[in-house]
Formats: structure tokens, C-alpha cells, sequence
């Protein structure tokens, strides 16, 4: 398995893997291979690393084969990318019994109401920031994908 390292330099953001780095001004490339191999095996059902980006975003490539906590972020937006395998994904609703694990972040707890979406390969699912959202792997399954998160913006 190729490695994949972040390393800060006076330029930037330099992408170090096993053949190559880039320089920020150019962008910042992963092939499929190279994204894949970036998560590792999950624990606790979840295996993520973060992956290059510009300011104002984060961009999470993650690999679940259990079920992921409820989650609320407040001033967060989320953009789902499903890579491969299948979940659904539970948002809105009420949340009851969650706890703030830091500033503006809730985790725990469980959900009432909402809609599921059943997602695959190719499917997008935009979260509102405030909406309580639950990735559901089916037992035996996985399922990978990117969360994109950037802040929400008053209209």
C-alpha cells in the first residue's frame, strides 16, 4: 500500500507519495489508486484522512463498513461523493441523547424523522449545516466516500 503524507512547506501544501510531489500552484492530484490507498483499514467502523484543499474547505475521503454516529455540525455544510458500496443516510429530523463534542460539533444520540436516502456509486448528497445526518451500512457491507465540508453562508 502507497503512503500519503501532507507536509507544510514556506511554499504551501507539498503532496509527498511514494513517487511523487507536487507544488501547490500547480493543484494537487490523487488518482483513483492513489485515493484508495490514503484510507486505510477502518476502526471502530470508520477509516478516513484528510485530503489536499484550498482554504474554506475540507475534504474528507472515508471507508466505513459499521454504522457512523448521528452527527450535527452547526455552522458546517456537508457534500457526500460516493466512491463505491452502498448506506443509507438519515438527515433532519430530531435529534434526542447527542452530546457537543467541540464547538458547533454534536455527536450521539439518536434520530427521529428525517428522510433516508439510499446511496451508491456516483450518488451526491448535500447536508445543511444544523441537520442532523447518520451514514447506516448495511450488515456485511461498506461503503466509501468523500464528505465534503465547507461553511455555510447566510443568504
Amino acid at each position: 500500500m502507497r503512503t500519503l503524507a501532507i507536509a507544510s512547506m514556506s511554499a504551501g501544501l507539498v503532496l509527498a507519495g511514494a513517487a511523487f510531489a507536487q507544488v501547490p500552484s500547480e493543484g494537487m492530484f490523487l488518482s483513483a489508486a492513489d485515493l484508495k490507498a490514503t484510507v486505510g483499514k477502518p476502526v471502530g467502523g470508520l477509516a478516513k484522512t484528510n485530503l489536499p484543499t484550498g482554504p474554506g474547505v475540507t475534504i474528507i475521503a472515508a471507508y466505513r463498513d459499521a454504522d457512523g454516529e448521528v452527527e450535527v455540525h452547526v455552522a458546517l455544510n456537508d457534500e457526500f461523493v460516493v466512491q463505491d458500496g452502498h448506506a443509507n443516510v438519515r438527515v433532519g429530523g430530531r435529534v434526542e441523547g447527542n452530546h457537543q463534542t467541540a464547538p458547533g460539533e454534536w455527536r450521539g444520540g439518536v434520530i427521529t424523522g428525517g428522510r433516508t436516502y439510499a446511496m451508491s456509486a456516483g450518488d451526491v448528497l448535500w447536508i445543511p449545516a444544523g441537520s442532523p445526518h447518520q451514514v447506516v451500512v448495511p450488515k456485511g457491507g461498506a461503503f466509501r466516500y468523500l464528505a465534503v465540508k465547507f461553511e455555510a453562508k447566510a443568504p
